[in-house]
């Protein structure tokens, strides 16, 4: 009996034991795990923020990184300048973030030495679509505007001269001052619109006035010295002669840009547009039999007249889009091809800013963002195979990086 009991006591031992090693080596295994996740993770990390949250302040070191934009900026600054779904993702983050971009801080020193007794150059943006040419305006706008200037938005210049499902349709209307030209004052309208909540913080301190007289019918007009203010004021409120108060505000703003020393920067999206061939199949209809060719649309012409470089005291920046072509001619995504011969003879001359994909450094600090944000929550994405895969996927394309990293 004794025996047995030692027995039973002895084996009780071994197998706690046992119990015991297997629990330590365990315990090393997890350890060992965690510790090689933890060194695969940090090796991974790289700096993706920046607090100069000031554009003014930004150099080629500040490339790759995020810097915040505050609420204000966002609606006014640069409302019109980032696609939607963009504005949807800062609304997910919580955060208002832009990434800084070569090509666009190339373009903020061409204006910060700019001689504006010249006239206006103009710099056009293009790439593969997503690329970023619009965030490269849009940085270009944030920077031009913090350092008042005034800023001449057009967000997609495709809007102006199409109709489809996604261009609702448009009444167009002769026009008061034209002959032959014909007003859409919808059109009219939004670009007041835009101009005043763009410039609200910068046009108050100019207290631009009118330096001629302006006749709208035999009772209104706009006397000598009448603010610039007012003249908005009386397009939106009588759409009829929106159109016209665009050309009114254009014309002053050209004509006193050289001699009150402010800065005017004209910035249209899909700028060539404004110069693509005409496609009779979705274009603004007069009536149900008479189509209009864009050339005697007014505000058409008005941007038109921004973009010729016969004035001084400003700039024009736009980019290409492919899709603001016809079918028929999205070949190639260069200037000479997109703009046809004659967008390329009215913009000329012009300086190309190529937007490349992201670099590596790009898309990693893309990554490592929408990891912050807990936007990207795979348990591979903190890894560098992981990260690898979506810089394969998406070929380090912003748009479609996004895209890859919403599992989309």
């Amino acid at each position: 009996m004794r025996n047995s009991f030692i027995s039973i006591i002895r084996g009780f031992h071994k197998t706690s034991k046992q119990l015991t090693e297997l629990s330590v080596a365990g315990s090393q295994t997890h350890v060992e795990r965690v510790i090689t996740a933890s060194t695969e993770v940090s090796r991974t990390r790289q700096v993706f923020r920046t607090t100069d949250d000031d554009p003014n302040l930004h150099t080629l070191n500040h490339v790759g990184l995020h810097y915040k934009i505050s609420n204000d900026d966002l609606n006014n600054r640069l409302r019109g300048t980032l696609r939607p779904s963009h504005r949807r993702l800062m609304k997910t983050f919580n955060e208002n973030c832009l990434m800084v971009r070569q090509p666009s801080l190339e373009v903020n020193g061409y204006l910060k030495t700019l001689n504006h007794k010249h006239p206006i150059p103009g710099f056009l943006y293009y790439g593969n679509q997503g690329a970023g040419t619009g965030t490269c305006m849009a940085l270009n706008i944030h920077y031009c505007s913090l350092n008042d200037w005034v800023i001449v938005h057009l967000p997609w210049a495709g809007r102006l001269i199409r109709v489809n499902e996604w261009h609702p349709k448009k009444q167009a209307l002769e026009s008061s001052f034209k002959p032959g030209r014909l007003d859409v004052a919808e059109d009219a309208v939004e670009i007041l619109t835009q101009f005043r909540i763009q410039n609200q913080a910068s046009f108050k301190k100019l207290d631009l006035k009118t330096t001629q007289e302006y006749i709208w019918t035999k009772r209104e007009k706009a006397d000598v010295g009448t603010p610039l203010d007012e003249i908005i004021n009386f397009g939106l409120n009588r759409f009829k002669f929106a159109a016209d108060v665009v050309g009114v505000l254009f014309k002053e703003l050209r004509q006193q840009a050289s001699t009150k020393g402010f800065k005017v920067l004209v910035s249209v999206g899909g700028i060539n547009a404004l110069f693509v061939p005409w496609d009779a199949k979705n274009c603004i209809k007069k009536n149900v039999h008479t189509k209009i060719h864009p050339s005697e649309l007014t505000m058409i012409h008005h941007f038109k007249r921004m973009l010729t470089p016969n004035w001084c005291g400003g700039a024009a920046i736009g980019n290409l889009i492919k899709q603001a072509n016809n079918l028929d001619s999205r070949e190639s995504i260069h200037p000479r091809y997109l703009l046809q011969q004659d967008g390329f003879e009215h913009l000329d001359p012009f300086v190309p800013i190529h937007v490349p994909e992201y670099s590596e450094k790009e898309a990693r600090s893309v990554i490592e963002y929408f990891i912050d944000r807990n936007w990207l929550q795979h348990e591979k994405a903190n890894t560098e195979q992981g990260i690898q895969e979506l810089l394969f996927v998406s070929q380090r394309n912003g748009f479609d990086l996004q895209k890859t990293c919403a599992g989309k």
